[in-house]
């Protein structure tokens, strides 16, 4: 009958045993190809006028000053990437260099499509990147799809994998601390007095980000993670539930080998 009432262990690992395994390894990966100091002593970046002193009005402009941020922090060159915007009723179009361009619809939703899209170097040595208009006015989402997408310019673009790997590509803002923005950007919810809804973008999910963060703080060693004050609530859960597995399993974490590919 108590058993009723007894508490889950606080030390269980919110996510499951293989997605722990590769988290873990493709974390280390990530480290190794962009430098274990750099990813331990790189500053992190907040949602705060501090860090994106940008006014968010929709435009081109702030666009394009959130890139040139992001750019720096991703140790990308700006003038090696052409931006461009897309709208939600846009299923098909081609650059000027004939590139055909689809959008993608998410296999969950008939109307949700790609917050963004990369394509690689062009006849003129630059990128191709596609960003959702709708994303423009909201901050978040629009750093979060920002750091998505020059991912892929520093996995595929400067040739670290010949493949495409969606939750690799995810991971990767973590370790140039722009992480805050894309977990965030995983769910979020809207209510009003008569409805309900939520969006998400990304392929990692809400635990899975909570996971990757504090595997992000325990690599750099942080006691005190202060920057946790700006995630939402149920990443800062499921953060706090994720340091209490690491914390209490020291010896398994970035130990063990994951059996699968990265």
């Amino acid at each position: 009958m108590f058993g009723l009432f007894s508490k889950k262990n606080s030390n269980e690992c919110p996510i499951d045993p293989e997605m722990r395994l590769w988290m873990e390894n493709s974390f280390l990966w990530l480290t190794t190809q962009f430098g274990h100091d750099n990813v331990a002593t790189k500053p992190m970046l907040h949602p705060s006028p501090e860090h994106f002193p940008i006014r968010y009005d929709g435009s081109i402009e702030s666009l394009t000053k959130t890139a040139e941020i992001v750019a720096r922090q991703m140790e990308i060159d700006i003038n090696e990437i052409k931006l461009d915007t897309y709208e939600q009723n846009i299923q098909e179009f081609s650059n000027e260099f004939g590139h055909r361009i689809w959008t993608e619809v998410d296999k969950d939703s008939d109307e949700k499509i790609a917050a963004g899209l990369y394509f690689d170097k062009d006849e003129h040595g630059r990128y191709d990147i596609f960003i959702e208009k709708r994303n423009l006015t909201d901050p978040e989402n629009l750093v979060a799809t920002l750091a998505h997408e020059f991912s892929h310019i520093k996995i595929l673009g400067e040739k670290r994998l010949d493949f495409n790997d969606e939750q690799l590509t995810d991971l990767t803002p973590v370790v140039f601390g722009l992480g805050i923005f894309n977990a965030n950007s995983a769910f979020k919810e809207s209510k009003s007095f008569d409805s309900y809804g939520h969006n998400s973008i990304g392929y990692l999910k809400q635990k899975e980000w909570g996971y990757a963060l504090a595997l992000y703080a325990y690599f750099r060693q942080e006691e005190n993670s202060g920057w946790i004050k700006y995630l939402t609530p149920n990443i800062q859960s499921d953060f706090k539930k994720s340091m209490d597995f690491i914390n209490a399993n020291k010896d398994k974490v970035f130990i063990e080998e994951y059996k699968g590919s990265i």
